[in-house]
C-alpha cells in the first residue's frame, strides 16, 4: 500500500489557502497530494516515524513560534515558481538547520540551496524541457493575485507519503507560544 513511502518536516500555514490551491491546481501536478505548506525537512526513507518524531519533538520544544510574511515570487533554478517568505525567514531558516542535525546530518540536501516558500507552479514538460509560456502566463496571474500572508509558524508536521498519493499527517509537534 505504501511502498516506497517517504518521511518529511513540512509547516502547514493556518491560512485560507483557496486561493494558492486554486493556484496551484493549475500549475502544480503535486496539488493533490500535498495541500500547501513549507518544507522543513526533505524526504527521508529509511527511518523510523518514531526516530523522526522523537528527533523533531526533543529539537522543537524550546522554539518559540513566529510570525511569517509569504510574498514576492520567483522562478527555481529546477523550473518551480516560489512564494517566498519574507518575514520569518532566518528564523525558519535556522529551524531547518537545526532539525539538520544529529540524527538527520546525513541527509542535508546538497543539491539544491534551502528557500523557505510555498510551491506555486512546476513548468517542466513531460519530455523534461521548459515550458516558458505557461511560467509566463502563470507568473503573470500570480504577480496579479498578489499573494500576501502574514501568519504564525507556530507547528510542525511530520508526514509520510509515497509522492503518487495524497501524503498522511502522522504526528503534530507544536511550538511554544510566544505571547
Amino acid at each position: 500500500m505504501e511502498t516506497d513511502s517517504k518521511l518529511a518536516v513540512v509547516y502547514f500555514p493556518q491560512i485560507n489557502s483557496n486561493q494558492i490551491a486554486d493556484f496551484r491546481e493549475m500549475y502544480d501536478p503535486g496539488w493533490e497530494i500535498i495541500p500547501p505548506h513549507i518544507t522543513i525537512v526533505s524526504p527521508v526513507s529509511d527511518m523510523s516515524e518514531e526516530r523522526l518524531i522523537e528527533h523533531v519533538a526533543s529539537i522543537s520544544k524550546d522554539i518559540e513560534s513566529f510570525s511569517i510574511h509569504l510574498t514576492g515570487l520567483t522562478r527555481t533554478s529546477d523550473d518551480n515558481l516560489f512564494l517566498l517568505v519574507k518575514e520569518g525567514n532566518e528564523d525558519i531558516r535556522h529551524l531547518h538547520d537545526t532539525l539538520y542535525s544529529g540524527l538527520l546530518t546525513q541527509y542535508i540536501p546538497t543539491d539544491f540551496p534551502f528557500i523557505p516558500h510555498i510551491t506555486l507552479g512546476y513548468f517542466r514538460t513531460k519530455v523534461n524541457t521548459f515550458d516558458n509560456t505557461l511560467f509566463d502566463k502563470a507568473y503573470a496571474e500570480a504577480q496579479s493575485a498578489r499573494f500576501d500572508i502574514t501568519c504564525a509558524f507556530n507547528a510542525l508536521a511530520i508526514i509520510k507519503g509515497n509522492g503518487v498519493n495524497a501524503a498522511r499527517i502522522i504526528k503534530t509537534i507544536s511550538l511554544l507560544r510566544n505571547d
